[in-house]
């Protein structure tokens, strides 16, 4: 059976889809917290190892109380912002502050059970950052905006808002799953070929590029870092991309290009279970760093 084209993803914009995962259920916010663990599993690591470095040795330098104040915006579950708040002594670093940021509350753990170095706000990512929280935070973490469409083509909304929440000499750290993903197979496998593809479609063009955008904005020492998992990952990572493809599917998308794309997962799923061609989606996932200068010039402020 030839897998069904779908000929245009702009279907998105029909529903005014703003973002294109769900926040309401609780199916949606598991998959969030599987997300958040798969990703420590691949990456190794919360922040990477080069900010903690030269945040450590800048607050050495100057003798400042010896505690780091960090922004997670987009922070959904907290799941990140929980664990940070409970790293110490890395790099001499005795404290981390976190303040996670989301344009809903939903998702957010009770009030009550946020340990003191945790506070959750509703903020909108892509506005205005309120004058008492400019200038504020060593380290701002981004984390999963190829799904949110009211970026379009272009993320310097979310780039202008880190760049103000960070102090000079501060840093960017911003997460993505949706780069770059590959089938692993036996054997020839259309229909898990036609999902992948589809799902390529939709994820926006800024993402093949980020490094660039955030130089734009000012940023210095831009990196991007790309990470490969292991096999022994794959059927973990294989559960999550048919996870998002179905909640991304189900929120984005109208009729009747949605059940055409469900049967296309379906189909997928079916051919990937086949014993001749057990296909797994490997999901590589990218993370880009950047340093605010130290000294504010027109582009940082």
């Amino acid at each position: 059976m030839t897998p069904p084209k779908i000929a245009n993803t702009d279907d998105f914009h029909a529903a005014n889809v703003a973002y294109a995962l769900d926040r309401a259920g609780y199916s949606a916010s598991g998959r969030l917290m599987f997300q958040h663990y798969l990703w420590k599993d691949v990456t190794g690591s919360l922040i990477h190892p080069d900010i903690l470095t030269d945040v450590g040795a800048v607050l050495a330098r100057t003798s400042r109380e010896v505690e780091v104040h960090v922004a997670d915006v987009g922070t959904g579950t907290g799941a990140w912002a929980l664990d940070v708040a409970c790293l110490s002594g890395i790099h001499g670093i005795a404290k981390f502050k976190v303040h996670g940021f989301d344009i809903s509350d939903e998702q957010f753990p009770p009030a009550h059970i946020l340990p003191d170095n945790v506070q959750l706000s509703v903020g909108d990512a892509l506005g205005g950052v309120p004058e008492e929280l400019r200038g504020c935070f060593d380290i701002v973490h981004v984390a999963h905006f190829a799904g949110v469409r009211a970026l379009g083509d272009d993320p310097s909304p979310a780039i202008e808002h880190a760049l103000a929440l960070l102090k000079p000499g501060g840093w960017i750290q911003w997460d993505e799953w949706a780069r770059e993903v590959e089938v692993v197979k036996l054997s020839p496998s259309p229909h898990c070929d036609a999902a992948l593809g589809v799902s390529a479609r939709i994820f926006p063009r800024w993402l093949h590029d980020l490094v660039g955008h955030i130089s734009k904005h000012g940023f210095v020492e831009s990196v991007q870092h790309d990470f490969k998992s292991n096999n022994s990952l794959l059927p973990r990572l294989t559960a999550l991309w048919y996870m998002t493809a179905e909640e991304v599917v189900k929120i984005g998308f109208e009729e009747p290009t949605r059940s055409m794309m469900m049967q296309m997962l379906l189909s997928a799923y079916s051919e990937a279970k086949h014993p001749e061609t057990r296909a797994l989606f490997r999901m590589c996932p990218s993370l880009v760093i950047g340093k605010k200068p130290a000294v504010n010039s027109s582009s940082s402020r």
